[in-house]
């Protein structure tokens, strides 16, 4: 942390990993392995013994998960149960919630080996400086944008790196600024990047999708939505601080050179273009097919960094993502009891009950989507996070029956997703952020982008009444 302070990059370097954490990531790791051979072969048994795995993970890991995460979990467990008792139900649930965990399991392990290549990565670095030499009316865009793309292709990685820019020579006000400009561009990558758990999310749920109807209309969605919290900035900061200005005066922006551009661009389109081509060469769904693509491209773009002379090692590597997979308990504990909230709902609440009711009450087309919107919205501010929402919903909310059509019903649960994390004071942005300004989650949350939060549903919502209502009838 002394490091941070003094505004350097902190390279990840290589720990001795602990015999409960390297156990945990072995057991992760071959829980993954387990259900990509089931789904690639087949084999039914190659499934069980996965879920079975992931039992032994889950009873192993569970007391070390944070408190905040567990509570969340056993309270939607408590939940889950009190609605499948009375049908009878339970087993059923959890058996249909731990084999719908198994394919996101292999998403988190994937993304893990992309953190450490991407920190030590040269272009990564050059990226950053450009972003720092921004003059103070470009920093925000740039930052959200930066935050965005280099989000949509190695998710966290980005934040852990950008991150660095907010402990330079800012003052508090624009510290908090630069943060909301990076996690807000960080969260509207939901909407349309195959490596974000919310696109996984809606693929699982939404089985008759593909990730390319998703992402088609989800990039304008996040490209608009972009515009509005660039617009949202200038409106609600319309008189920088004079440290800023006087900056902005002295500053002489860098200049991205074409090599790193290159360099870039090449590994996006190597990475999501392999993805694609295992997910349509084998019909296997898009978290498997990361699994199966993203730990070798990682292990390759490492190796020809320390091939070059760069930081980092193979060696180090593979400590930080078994380092990195074992830190995964409190996502599988959460969203394996948001899957078994969600198979337990489904026996009690009818669709047909709940479309005829809001019809009855005039809620119907765009109406419905607005409505859907706001009560994400409200429910995720209370903490519920979005993850659980998409999940329950996803189940019992009968979007045809409404007027909203299939990818109209997943633009709403990606678009809450975007804009509706960093109003959450439980959600890992939140949290993230929390650290390094030393604010509590209320403030960040609720002071800095509820009425962000707020505004961006209205305007998401308006996109996603016109693509219901004139591209998919």
């Amino acid at each position: 942390m002394d490091q941070a302070n003094t505004g350097t990059i902190e390279t990840p370097q290589p720990v001795r990993i602990s015999f409960r954490n390297l156990s945990g990531a072995l057991l992760l790791f071959l829980c993954s392995s387990l259900a990509s051979a089931g789904i690639l072969g087949g084999w039914p048994q190659s499934t069980v013994a996965a879920t079975l795995v992931l039992g032994v993970f889950v009873v192993l890991e569970i007391y070390r998960v944070p408190r905040q995460q567990l509570v969340t979990g056993l309270c939607l467990v408590l939940i889950g149960s009190l609605a499948a008792y009375p049908e009878g139900g339970i087993f059923d649930s959890v058996v249909k919630a731990s084999k719908g965990t198994l394919i996101f399991v292999a998403l988190f392990v994937a993304v893990a080996f992309l953190q450490y290549p991407a920190l030590n990565s040269p272009s990564m670095f050059a990226v950053r400086e450009v972003i720092v030499s921004q003059p103070a009316g470009r920093r925000y865009a740039t930052l959200s944008l930066s935050a965005h793309f280099f989000g949509a292709l190695t998710n966290f990685a980005a934040l852990s790196l950008l991150s660095t820019f907010l402990f330079g020579n800012l003052d508090s006000n624009a510290r908090e600024r630069m943060a909301c400009a990076m996690i807000r561009g960080f969260a509207l990558a939901a909407s349309w990047s195959p490596f974000f758990v919310s696109v996984a999310v809606i693929l699982y749920i939404m089985p008759e999708l593909t990730w390319l109807r998703i992402a088609m209309p989800g990039v304008p969605l996040a490209f608009i939505l972009l515009v509005y919290g660039w617009t949202f900035d200038r409106i609600a900061h319309r008189k920088p601080p004079l440290e800023e200005i006087q900056a902005s005066q002295v500053t002489v922006p860098a200049k991205l050179k074409s090599e790193t551009i290159y360099k870039i661009s090449v590994l996006g389109l190597v990475l999501v273009g392999s993805i694609l081509f295992v997910s349509e060469t084998l019909v296997v769904t898009m978290p498997i097919a990361i699994f199966l693509v993203t730990p070798l491209i990682s292990v390759i773009w490492q190796a020809l960094l320390s091939r070059q002379g760069g930081q980092g090692s193979l060696g180090g590597m593979a400590t930080s993502v078994l380092e990195n997979i074992s830190k995964l308990r409190a996502e599988i504990v959460v969203f394996l009891s948001a899957n078994f909230l969600g198979y337990s709902a489904a026996m009690i609440i009818d669709p047909a009950t709940v479309s005829s009711t809001l019809i009855d009450a005039g809620i119907y087309g765009w109406s419905a989507i607005f409505v859907l919107l706001c009560f994400m919205l409200l429910s995720t501010m209370l903490m519920l996070h979005p993850l659980v929402l998409i999940v329950l919903l996803g189940q019992v909310f009968p979007g045809e029956a409404l007027g909203v059509q299939t990818v109209s019903l997943a633009l709403c649960m990606s678009a809450i997703w975007g804009v509706g994390t960093p109003s959450s004071p439980g959600s890992g942005l939140t949290l993230f952020m929390t650290r390094i300004l030393q604010r509590s989650p209320w403030y960040v949350s609720w002071r800095l982008n509820a009425v962000y939060s707020l505004g961006g549903i209205t305007v998401a919502g308006g996109y996603i009444a016109l693509v219901n209502r004139w591209f998919l009838m």
